[in-house]
Formats: structure tokens, sequence, C-alpha cells
């Protein structure tokens, strides 16, 4: 029994050029489909490093802002040491303005805390990796600025113009030690965290509404009445 296979009206060899269109088209259609998604993607990962980027600009200038006046932390904490010698020695110095506290300001986190999982995982893994290291340093350093900050208000309770007695002397002591090594550690942090910044292209952004205490602030001038 033969079986005969029916005959394209206009032949094979025109049968498989049209196949071959077809086929050519729908290959065509799927790379179109390819490249618009992943153009949407990089257009995606591209806003959202924008947006990164400036966030971490502005935590930047935060940071380089807190350095600013390091120099009168720095002094403040050299008179409080003097304050506490003559303590020990029973002597009372007078101060004349408050204890005071450096420049604190806590950084922005938003957009890498909203990121999309999807946007993340369209990043190259160096640049994500370079990213999350950037991030974590400025969560880990907010916690010293918020340790930081607690030591300076325990500090405010030697303001008050009475003797101190052993105990209070003994808590003057260790908040002493615990601000200075927090300030003797600034500049270094801030130094790495700039460094971790500096691959993705990420400088300071000042924040117009935020002052660092200048030269006639109160923080930066003498505590203690002149003897």
């Amino acid at each position: 029994m033969h079986v005969h296979l029916p005959k394209p009206l206009h032949g094979w060899r025109e049968f498989a050029g049209e196949v071959g269109i077809i086929v050519l088209g729908v290959l065509i259609a799927l790379t179109a489909d390819q490249l618009v998604v992943a153009f949407q993607w990089h257009r995606e990962v591209q806003g959202f490093r924008a947006a990164a980027d400036r966030e971490l600009g502005r935590d930047l200038g935060i940071y380089r802002a807190a350095i600013v006046d390091r120099s009168c932390a720095t002094r403040r904490l050299a008179e409080l040491e003097h304050f506490l010698g003559d303590s020990n020695a029973g002597r009372q110095d007078k101060a004349v303005r408050p204890i005071g506290r450096p420049f604190m300001q806590t950084f922005f986190f938003s957009v890498w805390d909203n990121r999309g999982s999807d946007v993340t995982e369209h990043l190259p893994l160096d640049v994500r990796t370079e990213y999350g290291e950037l991030y974590d340093e400025f969560r880990n350093n907010e916690r010293v600025l918020l340790n930081e900050r607690d030591v300076w208000r325990s500090l405010s309770q030697f303001e008050q113009p009475v003797p101190l007695d052993n105990a209070s002397q003994m808590r003057m002591r260790e908040l002493l030690t615990r601000a200075e090594q927090f300030n003797a550690t600034k500049e270094g942090n801030y130094d790495y965290v700039r460094d971790l910044a500096q691959p993705l292209g990420i400088v300071p952004i000042a924040d117009p509404e935020l002052k660092a205490p200048g030269p006639s602030d109160s923080f930066c001038q003498a505590l203690l009445a002149k003897t």
C-alpha cells in the first residue's frame, strides 16, 4: 500500500521558505521582547543606583560634618579631664556653660531598605557587594554615634555646681573613658567609609539644613571659668 503525501500548492521549496520566514519572525519577536525586558531592567537598575548614590552621598556628607567639630570635642574632653582631676584633688571647678555634645545626625537608609530583590539581582555581584558593605558600615557607625550621644548626655549631669562624691567621680571616669574612645576612632572610621565609597564614585553631599558647630558655638568655647 502506497501512502501519498499531499504536495504543497507551490512546491516543497516554497513551503520550506514560508516556514523559515515564520520561524525567523518568531525568533525576531522573542529577541525583541528580551531586548525590551533587558532595557527596562537597565533603567530600573540605573534609577536605583542613582537614588542609592544620592542617599549614600548625603550620609557621607553628614559623617564629614560630624568630623569637622572633632577638635571641639577633643578640647571639651580635655577640660572635663581637668575638671575631674581637680575634683579628685579636692578642688571644685566652675562650669560657665553647659557641657554640650558633638554634632550628631543619623543616616539615611530608605532607598536600600526598600529596594526590590529583583533590582539588586540585576546588579553585578561586585557592585552589589560594594553597596552592601558601605551600607553595613554606615549602620555600624550609626550605632557608634548613638552610643556616643548617650555618653555625652550622661556627662551633662556633672554640670551641677556641687562637689563630686567618690561614686560620682568613678562614674565620670567611666563616661570620659568611653567618650574618649569614641572620639579617637571617629576620623579613622570616616576615612574607612570614604575609601569604601570611592570605587562607587560616591562623594559627600552637603546638606544646607545641617550645620556643624563653628568657633562661636557654645560647644567650641571654654567650659571652665578662668582661675
